[in-house]
């Protein structure tokens, strides 16, 4: 009979029993004769020490050692209490005497009297009697408890606030673990390992007896274990565990492995051989790497990425959740969205590690989110004071950190020290070529980065291409601190950084930093730091660093020149300093801010013979000449540059002399020569022949060139073309990623280009793109913030000091009058602004003809007439069309439909596109409109030519001219 029928058949006694009393023992010893399997033989399943028992009035809570009648405590022996839990757990059948004595006296050998001495005080205590029998016996066979049994489980604990973070893991441990038996769970030091177990055994404390040892309070984990269990010290904890194990299920929490990891290795293999139905759950920051053996890794929680959130958003991720539980039940604390980036900037440079968020929070008592994000530095001062009850080692983020510290060998020590000086993600590659050096060859600096990430003191990073570790920030700043000065890992690094800072890695101006601190530092090599500033100025552009790249360039240059007491006289790194400078002290300052950088790295430059830095300097000189609004000085410079390289060979000193020439050209009013220079330059600079080469302001070259011919092509009279050709300079700048490349194409062509033409969606998303990619770019931020206002939104607004002159401000002046000054007049009218000076004089035309003084009205109609003439022979067409349109209508006001129709026809033909572009709709409307008027002018003169002489139809006197002549005849000849 299978133990399920055997309880069936008990069941069904205890039924007859309670029907007749009196005769119970009879039936008892009936039933079990009856039965097929001696009573020795029952087994029923153990009961988890946390379910509670309820028979008759009695409630038995085996965890507790508690007997309850009717919810009031019964007095019962220790001996009493253990017979009273067998009888319990096997619901009512017959427990053999000899198992009794096992489980009460273990180990211990005892005369069978004793047991009936208990089990009659057992009897005393259940109130046993005639009328209420509770317990049964058999001659010779055992014990039964005979009233019916019923077994309840609680409900499940709630797991520790903790666990909240990794309550998902903590689920699935618990479900799997049984299967699974030995686990060990792993991470970074403050992840919250000890936390997530301590969660995982409450989970399964309704099944298990469990018993957790600290093995970090002790190098034997046997003796951790023997202490957990309450053994005297030396003794083997492993026979008393399989004692337990016969009445139920054992848990064993192995907390805190990494300091004795072999030990406890070994520990856990015992356990699971010697000990069945044992499951081990261990914590350590490695692997025990045991046999049977799964790992389950904690991940710190996610954090947000950078970038403007608010509070809601930031409270979705695990780590700003998290922090803002601990702040808000130490201090109150509620996330307002103006704190929102700075708690989750400190997230993010916490690593996301409970704790450490913790100790975070705990620091808000003394500031404000962004005075502790600001402070993190110092964070190993900073993040301490934990939990009274935690241990040593988790109440700072220094204790932590050093106990991590402490199982790393030399090598290990070493070799992360090294590594800390890397911000960003590494290759093993690169790890070796900072690392390795005499003390330590290549093949241990692998071993170690292998421990180092055992030991979660390094992640990995998942990339399409080869594996990539990284530090967790907070080792990271503990390891650096380590690291001497004159370590030759520095140099290394510096070096590298020399070779890698042009590549994409977000993290690249940080390692930037840490190797220019060395570099100009005490211990330092200025030469390394000069080339390394040099190498890396397109990322302090790509990023918008440009304030604190001119402080490192300043700094650099007073070194190198000498003015710091330091070796000076190197020219050829005083050239390139001040080629980097200039370009940065223009962009950030204005005109003429970098004038005296770019003329001194020119002269160098002429005195090294070195064309490429020669190439940068006078692309530097001729912008200056250019942004001041002296576009024959450009074009001046040009020419001393072209003879220059002119027995050179050198096609990269070429391509920045088309590239300078094509848009000195276009600002001097030379379209053509301009259009056919840009678009020979586009050609040589596609991605297929030459990828990412940079303009002195580190805009891409061809976009740069897509630009000037957008502008070009508009002004010679192809609108369609000419936004086709700025729409791909923004696809081009667009894969090339570069912020300054998108603002330049966007500010200076596309908007302009697509406002001129008249087609307004094409502006309008145009600017919304600019003052995307302007955020970190405060010149171009600063043309979006006009274009916005004034041209789009009709606003008034001040201009700033780079908007003053130069080509930006004109261009301003031709999309919205109201930017048209004395100063800019004057300019136009002295043939400064050459481009666009036919514009600018036929919009203070338009400004005058407000008035009504006839003196005033002739002067606008001169102004027209120069702006016709100055478009038409600079090839204009755009402006000339302009200039027909204003100048006709002031014809047709006076009546000259003829002449008024005949200039616009002039003006309008030959246009082979841009049909629908804003002037040409124009110019056709007007046509259609006076046509009418037009044919019966023209039969007025007609008529008045058949008149005799002296005649007058419209009553004049002899001679008077007909009304159409007031004005005389409007001919325009070039």
């Amino acid at each position: 009979m299978s133990a399920c029928c055997n309880e069936d058949h008990v069941w069904s006694i205890r039924r007859r029993l309670a029907a007749q009393p009196g005769s119970s023992m009879a039936m008892l010893k009936s039933s079990i004769a009856e039965s097929s399997t001696t009573a020795a033989s029952i087994t029923a399943a153990p009961i988890p020490p946390a379910c509670w028992a309820a028979f008759g009035p009695f409630r038995l809570l085996p965890l507790q050692r508690v007997l309850l009648e009717d919810g009031r405590p019964v007095k019962l022996g220790s001996r009493a209490f253990d017979i009273l839990a067998a009888l319990a757990e096997r619901h009512g059948a017959i427990v053999p005497k000899h198992e009794l004595i096992a489980r009460v006296w273990p180990g211990t050998v005892v005369e069978e009297s004793n047991l009936r001495v208990h089990v009659a005080a057992l009897r005393r205590a259940l109130r046993d009697s005639a009328g209420r029998r509770m317990i049964g016996s058999v001659a010779g066979q055992g014990y039964a408890l005979l009233p019916p049994v019923q077994w309840q489980a609680p409900a499940a604990p709630p797991l520790p606030d903790d666990a909240g973070a990794h309550a998902k893991l903590v689920q699935a441990l618990a479900q799997h673990l049984p299967q699974r038996r030995l686990v060990t769970l792993t991470g970074p030091g403050g992840v919250g390992k000890s936390t997530a177990a301590q969660a995982v055994a409450a989970r399964l404390g309704a099944h298990y007896c469990v018993h957790s040892a600290d093995v970090a309070a002790a190098s034997d984990p046997a003796a951790a274990l023997g202490d957990a269990l309450g053994l005297p010290p030396g003794t083997d904890p492993v026979p008393p565990l399989r004692a337990v194990v016969r009445d139920r299920p054992v848990l064993v929490v192995l907390d805190n492995c990494e300091r004795a990891i072999d030990a406890a290795a070994t520990l856990a293999e015992r356990l699971l051989r010697d000990v069945p139905d044992v499951v081990v759950l261990a914590t350590s920051r490695e692997a025990l790497r045991a046999t049977g053996e799964w790992v389950e890794r904690l991940e710190p929680l996610a954090c947000p990425p950078a970038g403007p959130l608010d509070a809601a958003a930031a409270l979705a991720f695990p780590a700003v959740a998290l922090f803002m539980q601990r702040t808000a039940a130490v201090h109150g604390y509620a996330l307002a969205d103006d704190d929102a980036q700075a708690v989750a900037e400190l997230c993010r440079r916490l690593d996301g590690l409970p704790l450490a968020l913790e100790l975070a929070g705990e620091r808000l008592d003394l500031f404000q989110p962004r005075e502790l994000a600001a402070r993190l530095d110092a964070r190993l001062q900073l993040l301490k004071g934990g939990r009274r009850t935690a241990p040593p080692r988790h109440r700072s983020l220094r204790a932590t950190l050093e106990w991590s510290w402490d199982t790393l060998t030399a090598t290990e020590r070493t070799v992360l020290c090294r590594l800390a000086l890397c911000a960003g993600p590494f290759t093993l590659e690169r790890a070796t070529r900072i690392a390795a050096q005499e003390d330590i060859g290549a093949a241990q600096v692998e071993d170690a980065v292998a421990a180092l990430v055992a030991k979660s003191l390094l992640a990995t990073v998942r990339h399409s291409g080869p594996p990539h570790c990284r530090l967790y920030e907070n080792v990271r700043v503990h390891a650096l601190a380590q690291l001497a000065p004159g370590d030759g890992a520095h140099a290394r690094f510096a070096a590298d950084c020399i070779d890698t800072v042009a590549g994409d890695d977000p993290h690249r101006l940080d390692d930037v930093r840490t190797a220019l601190a060395w570099a100009f530092g005490p211990a330092g090599d200025n030469a390394v730091g000069t080339a390394l500033l040099v190498a890396s100025a397109t990322a302090w552009w790509d990023a918008g660093r440009l304030p604190e790249h001119r402080e490192w360039l300043e700094s650099a240059l007073l070194r190198v020149t000498g003015a710091e007491g330091t070796a000076g006289g190197d020219a050829a790194a005083e050239m390139a300093l001040c080629g980097a400078l200039g370009a940065v002290r223009v962009y950030l300052d204005g005109p003429g801010a970098g004038r005296s950088a770019f003329a001194r790295a020119f002269a160098l430059a002429e005195q090294l013979n070195d064309v490429e830095r020669l190439a940068d300097a006078f692309s530097g000189l001729a912008l200056e000449d250019m942004l001041a609004g002296d576009y024959p000085a450009a074009l001046a410079l040009v020419d001393r540059y072209r003879q220059a390289i002119r027995n050179r060979g050198s096609r990269a000193a070429q391509l920045v002399h088309d590239r300078v020439a094509a848009l000195a050209l276009h600002l001097a009013g030379e379209q053509g020569a301009a259009a056919t220079l840009a678009r020979a330059l586009q050609d040589q600079t596609v991605p297929a022949v030459c990828t990412r080469r940079r303009t002195v302001l580190h805009t891409d070259e061809n976009v740069v060139a897509g630009a000037v011919l957008a502008r070009t092509r508009w002004l010679l009279g192809y609108p369609d073309d000419a936004l086709r050709r700025a729409q791909g300079a923004l696809q081009r700048a667009r894969a090339v990623g570069a912020d300054t490349s998108l603002c330049y194409v966007l500010g200076f062509a596309l908007f302009p280009v697509a406002w001129w033409r008249g087609d307004r969606a094409v502006a309008l998303a145009a600017l919304a793109e600019l003052e995307q990619a302007a955020r970190r770019l405060p010149k171009w931020r600063g043309l979006a913030h006009q274009y916005r206002v004034c041209v789009v939104d009709g606003g008034q607004t001040t201009l700033g000091a780079a908007l003053a002159v130069g080509p930006h401000r004109e261009t301003l002046a031709t999309l919205d009058a109201r930017y048209l000054d004395d100063a800019l007049l004057r300019r136009a009218l002295q043939g400064d602004a050459r481009w666009c000076a036919a514009e600018l004089r036929r919009l203070h035309g338009e400004r005058l003809l407000a008035g009504a003084d006839h003196a005033v009205r002739l002067e606008a109609e001169r102004l027209f007439r120069d702006a016709l003439l100055l478009a038409r022979n600079q090839g204009a067409r755009a402006w000339e069309l302009r200039a027909a349109i204003s100048l006709a209508r002031m014809w047709q006001q006076r009546g000259a439909y003829i002449e008024a129709r005949a200039l616009l026809e002039t003006a309008s033909a030959g246009w082979t596109e841009g049909q629908t572009s804003a002037d040409l709709v124009t110019a056709g409307k007007l046509l259609a409109q006076w046509a009418p008027a037009a044919g019966r002018e023209l039969a007025e003169r007609e008529l008045a030519e058949r008149e005799p002489a002296g005649c007058n139809k419209a009553g004049g006197a002899q001679g008077t001219p007909p009304a159409w002549r007031n004005g005389s005849c409007p001919g325009v000849t070039a």
